[in-house]
Parts: C-alpha cells; sequence; structure tokens
C-alpha cells in the first residue's frame, strides 16, 4: 500500500464565537431570574463592579411608623409605599411534614413509637399517601409489621383528614369516618367501584347495588366533597414570582410598551479602582488585573443593555402585531411566527427565540409569555390563531347543558358557523389539550 505525503491547503468559513458574544448570546436568552444569578455571580468574582437594586426601604420611616403606633390603633398606618409595609413582604408557610409533627407533640407516644410515627410522617408524598413497603420498613426501624401498622393508624388520625392513607379508596373511607358517616353502601362503592363512578358508568353502579338514580347521585355528591389528595394544601413549594420584563399600558388609543425597570438590579463601577488604575505607575500586574476587570464589567454592562434594548424593540413589534388582541382579547390572537418578527426588525430568527424565551409582558389582560403570541394557525376567510379556537370551543362547553353536553361533532358543526371549519378529530385534540372530558364524562345527573 503506498502512502502519499503532501500540503494541500483548503479555503472554508467559520463562525467563531468571542467570549463576548457568547456572553451576549447568552444573556439575551436568559431569564430576568436567571440574569439576576448571573449578576451577583459576577459581583463576588468582579471586585470593580457594584450592585445596586431599586427595591430599597425607608427603614427609618418604617421604624418610625413602628414607634408611632399604639396598642388601641383601630386603623393601619397607611404608607406612601405600600411596599414599606414589611407584613406583606414576608410569609411563612409551614409544610406538611412540620405540620403534622407538631401535632405529634400533643400525643402521648413513648420514645420508640414516635420514632416509627416520625419515619412514617417523612415517607408520605406530596400528596399525602403512605406508599412504602410496610415490612421494609419494619425490618429497618427493628418492629414488627403489628406496631408499624398501629403507629400508622395514629398518624392516619391527624390532620388533614384522609392522610397516611395507603391507597384512595383507604383515604376516602377515613375522612368517612372523621365526618362519622356510616354508609355500609358508600364504603363498599368506594372500595370497589370507583372507577365506574370516575367513567360516570352510574347505571352500572345502580344495577350492580340495586339502587336507583337518586340515590347513586347521593352518593356521589358525598364523594365529591371528599379529599381525595389530603396532602396537597400543605405541599411545601418553593414559590416562584414571575417578574414582568415588559409592561403595556393604554394611554388614549395607543398602547404604550416600556421596560419594567422596578426592582431589577443595576451595575455601577467602583471609581476606587478607576483611581487606583490611574495612580498606579509601577504596578504593571496590578494595572493588568484592574483592565482586566474593568472590561469585564464593561462588557457585561453592554451585554444586559443590549438586551434590553433587543426585548423592547420585540415587545413592541408584537403589540403592534397583535393590536386586536390588546383591545378585545383572546379570540383576536393572530397567528404569528418569529421569521415574522424578525423581517420586521431585521434581525436572526434565533435573535427573536432568544429575546422572547422566559420573558414576560404585563397586559391590560394580565401577564403573558411572550412565547404565547407566537401561535400556529389555519388560513381562512381570516387567520384564526389555534389558541383562540381552543378558547372559542372552552366558551361552546362551559355554555352547554350539562345534562346533554355537545359531542366533538356538536363543537365541529357550532364552529362551523362561526366560520371555522376543522375536523372533529382536531376538537378533540384542542379538547382534551384543555384538560376537558369528553361529553359522556362531562355529563352531569
Amino acid at each position: 500500500m503506498k502512502i502519499n505525503f503532501g500540503l494541500e491547503l483548503n479555503q472554508s468559513q467559520k463562525l467563531v464565537l468571542t467570549k463576548q458574544l457568547k456572553q451576549s448570546l447568552d444573556i439575551l436568552n436568559m431569564s430576568t431570574h436567571d440574569l439576576e444569578e448571573v449578576i451577583s455571580k459576577e459581583r463576588e468574582e468582579n471586585p470593580v463592579i457594584e450592585i445596586d437594586k431599586n427595591d430599597k426601604i425607608d427603614w427609618e420611616k418604617y421604624i418610625n411608623n413602628i414607634n408611632n403606633r399604639t396598642y388601641n390603633q383601630t386603623n393601619p398606618v397607611n404608607y406612601d409605599n405600600e411596599d414599606y409595609n414589611i407584613e406583606n413582604m414576608i410569609k411563612y408557610n409551614m409544610n406538611l411534614y412540620e405540620y403534622l409533627k407538631n401535632q405529634i407533640n400533643y400525643y402521648n407516644l413513648n420514645k420508640k413509637d414516635k420514632e416509627i410515627v416520625e419515619y412514617i410522617i417523612d415517607s408520605i408524598d406530596d400528596q399525602g399517601y403512605f406508599k412504602s413497603d410496610i415490612e421494609e420498613i419494619a425490618n429497618i426501624l427493628k418492629t414488627t409489621k403489628e406496631n408499624l401498622i398501629k403507629n400508622l393508624k395514629v398518624v392516619q388520625t391527624l390532620e388533614p383528614s384522609g392522610i397516611g392513607a395507603r391507597s384512595i379508596e383507604e383515604c376516602l373511607i377515613i375522612q368517612l369516618k372523621e365526618k362519622n358517616i356510616q354508609d355500609d353502601l358508600l364504603e363498599n362503592i368506594i372500595e370497589n367501584d370507583l372507577k365506574l363512578l370516575a367513567d360516570k358508568k352510574y347505571k352500572e353502579v345502580c344495577k350492580k347495588y340495586r339502587i336507583n338514580m337518586e340515590k347513586c347521585i347521593e352518593v356521589i355528591n358525598i364523594i365529591k366533597k371528599l379529599n381525595p389528595k389530603p396532602g396537597n394544601k400543605y405541599t411545601s413549594s418553593k414559590n416562584n414570582y414571575i417578574t414582568p420584563d415588559v409592561i403595556v399600558e393604554k394611554i388614549g388609543r395607543e398602547y404604550e410598551v416600556y421596560l419594567n425597570e422596578k426592582n431589577t438590579t443595576h451595575i455601577k463601577i467602583n471609581k476606587f479602582y478607576e483611581e487606583i488604575l490611574k495612580s498606579s505607575q509601577d504596578d504593571e500586574n496590578a494595572k493588568q488585573y484592574i483592565k482586566e476587570k474593568l472590561n469585564s464589567a464593561f462588557n457585561l454592562v453592554k451585554n444586559i443593555e443590549s438586551r434590553k434594548n433587543t426585548i423592547l424593540r420585540i415587545s413592541k413589534e408584537i403589540v403592534k402585531y397583535q393590536y386586536e388582541f390588546f383591545e378585545n382579547g383572546n379570540k383576536y390572537l393572530k397567528p404569528l411566527i418569529l421569521k415574522d418578527i424578525a423581517q420586521n426588525l431585521e434581525i436572526h430568527e434565533s435573535t427573536v427565540s432568544r429575546g422572547v424565551n422566559g420573558k414576560y409582558i404585563l397586559t391590560p389582560h394580565g401577564m403573558f409569555e411572550l412565547k404565547y403570541f407566537f401561535s400556529s394557525g389555519l388560513k381562512q376567510q381570516e387567520d384564526i390563531a389555534s389558541t383562540s379556537i381552543k378558547n372559542i370551543i372552552k366558551e361552546i362547553i362551559n355554555s352547554e347543558d350539562k345534562k346533554k353536553p355537545y359531542s366533538d361533532s356538536k363543537i365541529c358543526t357550532l364552529l362551523e358557523k362561526k366560520d371555522i371549519n376543522i375536523s372533529r378529530r382536531t376538537v378533540a385534540k384542542y379538547r382534551e389539550e384543555l384538560g376537558i372530558g369528553s361529553s359522556s364524562k362531562r355529563k352531569e345527573f
């Protein structure tokens, strides 16, 4: 086999992302929350950066108000800005596990039983169910199955009612006993035929238990008042508060679009380091270090300002295009794709995609993610967005007679009268995406 060696020149084009450009693209793609974290991290690593947040509280004013308050005061103190009321700012929610363990303190349990009860509580899932293996946990805690079940029964006496159940059936029966409802028929239906009720096969229930429809409806109404997920109310979850990036207000006949600057972090350059740079004549290493940090800070500020400008331009274009939506609501949302905005602003589609990702706009109709305004649509006499069709379907179903709910075919017919021609299959698809059941499951007696 003959191997030849030689030199060959090839010309090709490559897009090389500089560090600054990559940072610019990343920052544009970030949500406000993510950007705050980046700024905070940069502040820790870069000593020339100072941050200033527009959420300062006038503590002197707040303390003066507290000092001036008397115990016989009936009217609350009024502040110029409701943000000063710190009671409205700090709130602690006890989670499910703390709430249950707090109740156990009032029970007369020996040390071992308390340990078992607390282990059971820690094993309960967010919905309030105990789904761990009894035998396995008994071995872990070095106790008998009987003793573990005895302590599980203790947990099942706690509030919220139904907590610690091993199944939905047990959960509902615990709640019946708490309400002092003793009904063998009701318990039998819960234990054996919840699925028939869920599927609204009421005639089968009536036939199986030899009861009339009136009695069946009575049973259903009792079950509806029970809570199949008792833990949900106390589930500990992190509250992620959405802050709008952009605000839209109607002034006269026009819509004003502006950035939400409240509570945003502003970066400033520490002048101390600028002075060092000017006065440090001999220490080249120090000067080089400060220059690098200053350049990093300036680039960050520049990229954040570029992000703001891009988001605002995109938002203004969306408001301009979706004017009818802002005037009349969801039904008038028009189909819009990234390419439409990109062409109007003479920027790349990927820039629009980054600019709307995780960004929110506060409007007279509520808070929306910017992505909400981009929707696929149907080309008819008028453009009607799929989101609008879903809203119309929802309205049709909400207005139906619940004893005779519309079939998907009937909804198709009603949509045709509104000049919306879609198939029954599409209606079913949109209905399911809205989380609405079929006509048989919506039927009420």
